[in-house]
Parts: C-alpha cells; sequence; structure tokens
C-alpha cells in the first residue's frame, strides 16, 4: 500500500470524510489529504446536499502506520523520542535524548523494536521498516565490514567455515555485499528469523591457492636471506 491508496467517501463534509479514513487506516488526521472530487444532490432538497471526498494518505500507509505505533510505543515506554522520516521510505529515526537508552547494548534495543514494529504490521503488504537511532546503522554497517574481513581471513587460514552470530536481513546482507568480491571465501545465509545467520565458507580451490602464495613467500624471504 503506497501513495496510490486512497478511499472515496460519501458524506456531509471533509472532516467527517477524514475521520472516517482516520478510523480505518489506524493513523492521525494530519497525516492525511482531502480533495473533494464530486457533490451530490439530494432527493427533491429532502436530505440536504453529501459530497464525495477522496481521502489519501500523504505518505505510505506502511510509514504512517509505524509512526503512529512507535508514538505510543515510545510514549507508553516513558522515551523521549520522536520517530521520524527519512530519504530512504523504508527508514524510520527515532531522534530524541534517549537515543542510547533505546539503541540498547549491541543495538538489541533497537532491534527488538524494530522487530516488533514488523510484526505489528505484518498484514501489510510493504517491505520491511527499519529503525535508525543516533546513527546506530552506520556505525553498526562499518562494524560488521570489519568483522566480515576478519572473518575471511580466518576462513582461508583455517580452510573452515565459520558461522556467524544471528543477524537481522540488512546486516546479512552487508556480510554478503563486503565479502561478494573475495578470491578465496563466498557466503550463504542459513536458518530460519530470528535466529538466521551468515556462513563464510572457503571457495573452492582456496586452499591450492593459499598454499601457493605461501610458498612464493617462502621463497622470496629465502632469497632476501642470501
Amino acid at each position: 500500500m503506497g501513495h496510490d491508496m486512497h478511499f472515496v467517501f460519501e458524506t456531509a463534509s471533509v472532516e467527517d470524510a477524514l475521520g472516517q479514513a482516520s478510523k480505518k487506516w489506524g493513523v492521525p488526521l494530519d497525516d492525511l489529504k482531502a480533495e473533494v472530487v464530486n457533490e451530490v444532490k439530494s432527493f427533491f432538497g429532502l436530505f440536504g446536499k453529501k459530497l464525495k471526498v477522496r481521502v489519501e494518505p500523504q505518505k505510505p500507509l506502511s510509514l504512517l502506520k509505524s509512526r503512529a505505533f512507535l508514538t505510543e510505543t515510545l510514549e507508553l515506554m516513558g522515551l523521549r523520542m520522536t520517530p521520524c522520516f527519512q530519504d530512504d521510505e523504508h527508514i524510520i529515526t527515532l531522534e530524541g535524548p534517549d537515543s542510547d537508552i533505546i539503541v540498547g547494548r549491541y543495538g538489541e534495543g533497537l532491534k527488538a523494536m524494530e522487530y516488533l514494529l514488523n510484526l505489528a504490521l505484518r498484514s501489510m503488504d510493504e517491505p520491511r521498516i527499519r529503525l535508525d537511532s543516533g546513527g546506530y546503522r552506520e556505525r553498526r554497517k562499518r562494524s560488521l565490514e570489519r568483522l566480515a574481513e576478519a572473518t575471511a581471513r580466518k576462513v582461508v587460514e583455517r580452510g573452515m567455515p565459520m558461522r556467524l552470530e544471528p543477524m537481522l536481513s540488512w546486516e546479512r546482507w552487508v556480510i554478503h555485499t563486503a565479502l561478494k568480491d573475495h578470491a578465496d571465501v563466498e557466503t550463504q545465509s542459513v536458518g530460519e528469523s530470528p535466529d538466521r545467520k551468515v556462513v563464510v565458507m572457503p571457495k573452492l580451490g582456496a586452499a591450492d591457492r593459499m598454499e601457493s602464495r605461501r610458498a612464493r613467500v617462502s621463497v622470496t624471504r629465502a632469497r632476501y636471506r642470501r
């Protein structure tokens, strides 16, 4: 459901149409816009005039429902945070003085809130809504890229696959992207959410290439010693 989502109400006023749409969609009145598309004539003027009013959300409905859900949930938790939209239509940033609290240790608080939000929206045919706060996602991305490179080195050295911790889909995407052009390792996601994780494994022939490189380094060092 996106910007083309709309309903046409036959009602006595624009305000009434907005109220019906707000109740139907579960979003505040301020998130909706209305346009009178036609005036319906009454039967011999006995019942007053009616309007046909087109009402649609000002942003994708999944975003508006997400903001409404987050606003209520944060208030119930007593957290001073405001959900804000970003250029990316699938990301909402939580801004406010309690950003450290909502992120939590290792981002667990933010992950839990994101999981709860998407669970509440599971009936909507929309991409998953992602949350950010205090620049956490960018810090996490850099950390995952370092983890990917370090894991790749260990896999090549040991010649054995390694499983990483369970991750969200965007976190797994960072790992896959960081290693997609690596000469000696490949990646694969295994398991079911929320325990789905990335496995980093040697490519076919990686051990032979590693041994060949070691041999060349050994010969070079021997020549240098002479």
